[in-house]
This record gives C-alpha cells, sequence and structure tokens, in this order.
C-alpha cells in the first residue's frame, strides 16, 4: 500500500512538474515607424487594468519596420488576461497626453476595443488562456 501511495504522489509531482503554460501570440497593426518601443502590459484582473507598473508581465519590443508587429509571449499560466499596448515613440516608458488627458501615442487593447473616456472595461476585452495553448490576437494599434 505505501508503495502504490509513493507512486501515486510521484506521477502527481511529474505532472505537475510537466505541465505548460499558454502562449499569446500578438499581431499589433499599425506601427507608423521604427521608433521608440512598442510597450505590451497583459493584466491579469481588473483593478490593476490598465495601470502602468501593475501589470502581470510587461514587455518592451524594438520595431524593425513600419506596418505590422508579431510577437510571441510564452509562459503565461492559464486564466484570463487584459491586454493593452502602446508605442512609444519617444521611448520615455510612459504613454503621453495631451492636457485633457487624451493619449498622443497610438494604443490599442485585446479584442480591438476602445473605451469611450477612458480605457475599455477589462471584462469586455479579457482573453482566456489555458494550458499548453496558442491564442492568437490581432491589436490595432489607434
Amino acid at each position: 500500500m505505501k508503495q502504490l501511495i509513493l507512486v501515486f504522489i510521484m506521477a502527481t509531482a511529474a505532472f505537475w512538474g510537466f505541465a505548460q503554460n499558454g502562449t499569446l501570440k500578438l499581431t499589433i497593426t499599425g506601427v507608423e515607424n521604427k521608433n521608440g518601443t512598442v510597450e505590451i502590459g497583459i493584466f491579469d484582473n481588473k483593478d490593476s487594468f490598465p495601470n502602468e507598473g501593475k501589470e502581470f508581465k510587461g514587455v518592451s519590443v524594438k520595431p524593425q519596420k513600419k506596418g505590422n508587429l508579431v510577437v510571441a509571449i510564452k509562459n503565461i499560466p492559464a486564466g484570463f488576461y487584459g491586454i493593452a499596448v502602446w508605442h512609444d515613440e519617444n521611448g520615455n516608458k510612459k504613454m503621453d497626453k495631451n492636457l485633457l488627458g487624451i493619449p498622443k501615442e497610438k494604443y490599442g487593447f485585446s479584442k480591438n476595443i476602445y473605451g469611450r473616456f477612458g480605457p475599455p472595461n477589462f471584462d469586455k476585452i479579457a482573453v482566456k488562456v489555458t494550458s499548453e495553448q496558442v491564442v492568437e490576437l490581432t491589436i490595432n494599434l489607434k
């Protein structure tokens, strides 16, 4: 009986040890130039979305050309995520806004949903990631 329990424990540990996380494959359209970086924030809850520095995972990518940018972000645990993207053309690592708080740099969100007077609702843009899955999304910068 002890051997059977030991085998069960070892099999369970092996299963969890080899469990794979998902991947987000993002195609970001509307990159107008090679200046600065494209900043990607992956948020795992509505309380942190879309606050800079509060993301679950942040990725910064230098565009190599005008047009589309394809980025694969691996090792995303199963769950729901909202994605915010902006092209930080001047490289200052912050979303530049005018006096009214309207962004001066191009931005986008997962599912290409935009809020009327501020960011969209997290629940509307959240995408589901499951283990060993590749979720492909296109985010249009505007």
